[in-house]
């Protein structure tokens, strides 16, 4: 198996990991909230614990759904004025170099944040604060495998095949506003 493939692969199966996680915890996320509200509005009585609960799972799908958009190439940007530069590969390399790095580093701090989140628990739950944190460095994690197989796909290609995709996709987000 070459080493494009690898990458790809790779990329694909983190991809799978992070949207059926998320729609794992969106879902169970849902339940609690509901549950909270039955119990509050129809029987008397909340949840201690719902609430946090509820925001330690948001921080989860939002660091794990955040990987899944820079691979779709989702998140919001301005593009229009990078895109008229005929180096425009090489702006969006250096862009993915300059995220890995970003990753790298919440990797890093994030696994000492996790780590001091053993030694605090949470008020309402009962948890320690070690799952909630961990979040970071796993988050991130997925984020790097997106960002360097962007790279992957930028050094690999030519600039006309690069500035074709970057058009459609600007073409797409276009279609996708105007509806």
């Amino acid at each position: 198996m070459n080493f494009l493939r690898t990458v790809k692969m790779t990329s694909a199966v983190a991809n799978k990991i992070a949207i059926n996680a998320t729609v794992v915890l969106f879902t169970i996320m849902t339940l609690i909230v509901w549950v909270q509200i039955f119990f509050r509005f129809i029987l008397g009585g909340g949840i201690a614990w719902s609430e946090e609960i509820a925001k330690y799972l948001m921080v989860w799908m939002a660091l794990l759904g955040s990987s899944v958009l820079l691979r779709e190439g989702g998140h919001i940007a301005i593009n229009y004025f990078i895109s008229k530069f005929s180096f425009l590969r090489y702006i969006l390399m250096f862009h993915a170099i300059l995220s890995a790095v970003l990753f790298v580093l919440l990797i890093y701090y994030g696994i000492d944040y996790a780590a001091f989140g053993l030694k605090s628990i949470s008020p309402a739950s009962g948890i320690t604060k070690f799952w909630p944190y961990l979040s970071i460095p796993v988050g991130a994690s997925f984020l790097l495998i997106q960002a360097f197989t962007r790279f992957i796909h930028l050094l690999f290609n030519d600039d006309k095949t690069i500035r074709e995709e970057e058009e459609a996709r600007a073409r797409h987000e276009l279609l996708t506003v105007a509806e």
